[in-house]
Parts: C-alpha cells; structure tokens; sequence
C-alpha cells in the first residue's frame, strides 16, 4: 500500500489552525492499559487534542484498544519509535508486522528514532561527524520504506536543535542525499519531525528563517542575528527543505513547549498555545505534541505536565482549561464518599429500591453532551443486582445518574460509571460501552 502525500500538505491550508493542537502523552511507553485510557482519554478530550504522541517500542504493540479509543475520539495518534541506532535497533523486517498492524488501525504517521544529531545517541564506536548523515540514511531509508509500504507516513526524527552535529545541516545533508540517491517516492510521502522549545527567547525568535537571518550560519550565530534555537524552528527547516528539494515537508512538532525539563508557566503556555491555533503558521505544520499531558513524580518532566500520573490536574490544567470545562468530562476514577461529598442519609438510601429501576433525571442534568447522541446523560452500570448500592449512595446523590445493569441500556448513555470498578467488568463490556462513544469511569468498591 504506497501513499502520496504530496498534494496532502494542501488539505491542511485553511483548516491547520484547528486541526494542529496535540500533546505529548507520557514521555514513556508505559501507560497504555485499558484502565489508562479510560482515565486519560477524557482528559485528552478536555484540553482540545486533535493528536496524541505517543512513545513506541519495537518490543511490543500498543494494544490496539487504547489506538482504536483515540482515533474514534477524533484524536489521531503519532507513533513514535526512539530506536536505538545500530543495526540491531533498526530491523525493517522486525518491525514490518509492526507497522502493518499500526496502520491497519488507523495510525498514519511513525517517527522514526530521536534525536541522531547528538553524540550520547549512539554507540560508543558510532559516533564521528565524518560520514554521519549517510551512516544514519543506512538505518532510516530501509525503516522509512517498510513504514512506507505498510501504509504509514515515515517521519524523519526530530533533531536536537543546534546539537552537536548542527540541525539544520543535518536535514540539508539528508534530503539531499535521499535526493541523489533516487528515493522520490519515500521523498513525496515524507514528513519532517522537530522540537520546537521556546525556552527563554521568547516565541517569534528566528522567524522569518535564514532570509531574514542570513548572518547566521551551522555552528554560528551573530550577536544581532538569530537561529533555528526556538520556536519557529520550522521556518529554517522549510527554507532547509526548500534549498535541497524543491519544496517543503509536511512537519510534526513532535514536542513543543518552554523547555523539557523544569517547571513550565501558564502565562507563556497560554500564548503557545494560542500561537500554535493561530492561521498565520505555516500550513504545513501539521501536528504538534504540547509538552507535556501527565508525567511520573520522579521524572525530570513532571513540573511540565498539565496531570500529575494519578491523574490530579497541576497548575498548568487548572489555569488554562476553560472553569468546569474538566469536569465535564471526566468523573473521578478513585471515588472517596468522605472526600468529596456529603453523606446520604438514611431516608435517601432507603427510597432506592433494591430491584434497581432507571433514576431518570430532571430535563437540565439530562441535557445531552455535545458529539454524543446518547439518550442518557449518566449512567451508573452495576455487576448484578446484589451489588451494595449504599457503597454509592454519596456519589449518587451528587452525580444523579440513572442506575441499573443493563449494558444495552448502559451503552446509550453520553457517560458511564462502573460499579465495583474495572475488576468487576469483562473486557467486553468495556470496549463496548467505548465502541459506543461513552465516556468511562469507575467507581472502586469502598473497603
């Protein structure tokens, strides 16, 4: 299956500005279980995502449940594979089965290895400026063709800006030997990948490219002249691809934001994101993965997140997600009675009756959630009926879901609740109600 997207570039003009928001997912390959797309994937809702990066390996497929779950929330996923950079790491016929299954699930695009330009990339003999740039087409060219002919569009890896082999000089060196060595159709249906970290220079550093900034040149930047080193470093990666092929990439900001590591700023958050929605980037930057959705408390990169691993939104999710804009699409996944709400009283508890009919709720609270046809608002789906319905009676008076054990009945509702939590349903039933558009959370059994 051969794709062609150069003409594709220009189904993005005029439609870019809101289609091009994403965010990196975790900066891991290790948080795409059932239970983590139930609890992520409303959060991915709530910020706007239209792409999800998500870290791949060539040991194991992320199963195809959590891929599929994005791709019919309208947010596409973008693979991408930090390989190591050896022949070993880079096996075309390995990883073939791989990209096969990938894309006949609906992934289209795979980056493939990260970050070739710096020395601590590769093996301790591997490195020497000498002769890089091909040695690195020896690895890419057979990966990007497997990708190719599997259905996907390869991405070539994004670059340490500036780096120790310099970027800019890199990409030139690369499309211009794809180019010579006659790879016309892998050049017609490639993508370029890049970091695109703004750091301390602020946003509009670099614009314009090497025209506007002819001064600067690989491994030298005037004083009074600027570089690719933020931002806008697709502007010099356009002019690069330009230069060496004639026309320009479509382009992944693989990573976007202040910096990788540290704690990141609302306020400069606020205006990347608000520069990344705009009309006036370049069309052809395609995606882009905010930096960064959630993050382990031990990693460098946790002060970036908008979530902490549990899920608790940080700083940066409580300043720039809209008031109530959160909770309206996700419920609490570790649901604590004394934590949040009042205790039911006894009356209450009483009036529910132990055969379970429908709590329909008042015309307000059912008013149907936009993109969802359901004719539920909420629904509390139990295992059976001898399941301890006192357990939720706090969530029930806050939350006034309709209740019952119906998974037909469940499956029509915009949001579904899980009595007794994941442990108490069969996989079934949740790629099911999922299948059917729900938005799932579970209520844990109370010890």
């Amino acid at each position: 299956m051969m794709l062609d997207i150069t003409m594709q570039e220009n189904s993005f003009k005029g439609n870019a500005s809101r289609d091009r928001f994403g965010v990196h997912y975790f900066p891991d390959s290790e948080h795409y279980t059932t239970a983590d797309m139930l609890a992520w994937l409303p959060k991915l809702q709530a910020m706007g995502a239209n792409w999800a990066i998500l870290q791949a390996t060539a040991e194991r497929a992320i199963p195809e449940d959590f891929i599929r779950s994005l791709a019919q929330a309208g947010i596409e996923p973008v693979l991408h594979f930090q390989l190591p950079l050896d022949n070993a790491g880079a096996d075309a016929e390995m990883l073939r089965p791989l990209f096969e299954a990938y894309a006949k699930w609906g992934v289209r695009y795979a980056v493939l290895f990260d970050k070739p330009n710096l020395r601590s990339q590769w093996p301790a003999t591997g490195w020497t400026q000498r002769g890089l740039v091909p040695r690195f087409l020896e690895l890419f060219t057979p990966l990007a063709q497997a990708a190719l002919d599997a259905g996907l569009i390869p991405v070539f890896p994004p670059l340490e800006p500036g780096g120790d082999y310099w970027d800019t000089a890199f990409v030139r060196g690369a499309l211009e030997a794809l180019a010579q060595q006659g790879h016309e159709m892998l050049l017609n249906n490639l993508a370029l990948g890049a970091y695109a970290w703004a750091g301390d220079k602020g946003l509009t550093w670099g614009e314009g490219g090497p025209e506007r900034w002819p001064a600067t040149l690989p491994y030298s930047t005037p004083e009074n002249s600027q570089d690719q080193r933020g931002f806008r470093i697709f502007d010099w990666y356009n002019a690069v691809s330009q230069a060496a092929i004639g026309h320009t990439l479509p382009i992944v900001l693989v990573a976007t934001g202040m910096q990788a590591e540290g704690d990141a700023d609302a306020a400069s958050m606020q205006s990347l994101i608000a520069a990344l929605k705009s009309a006036e980037l370049p069309s052809n930057v395609i995606a882009s993965g905010v930096w960064l959705l959630a993050a382990e408390a031990d990693s460098a990169a946790a002060g970036q997140a908008w979530f902490s691993a549990k899920g608790l939104p940080q700083p940066l999710a409580e300043v720039l997600l809209e008031p109530g804009r959160l909770a309206a699409h996700s419920f609490p996944t570790a649901f604590t009675p004394e934590d949040t709400f009042p205790e039911a009283d006894v009356e209450t508890t009483h009036a529910v009756s132990h055969s379970l009919p429908a709590i329909e709720m008042d015309d307000a609270a059912s008013a149907p959630v936009a993109g969802r046809a359901g004719s539920i608002r909420h629904y509390l789906l139990l295992p059976d009926a001898n399941w301890p319905l006192q357990q939720a009676m706090p969530f029930i008076a806050h939350y006034q879901p309709t209740i019952g054990f119906s998974l037909e009945e469940a499956k029509l509702a915009q949001r579904v609740t899980l009595a007794g939590g994941l442990d108490a349903f069969s996989d079934t039933t949740l790629r099911e109600l999922i299948a059917a558009g729900c938005q799932v959370n579970n209520l844990p059994s109370q010890a």
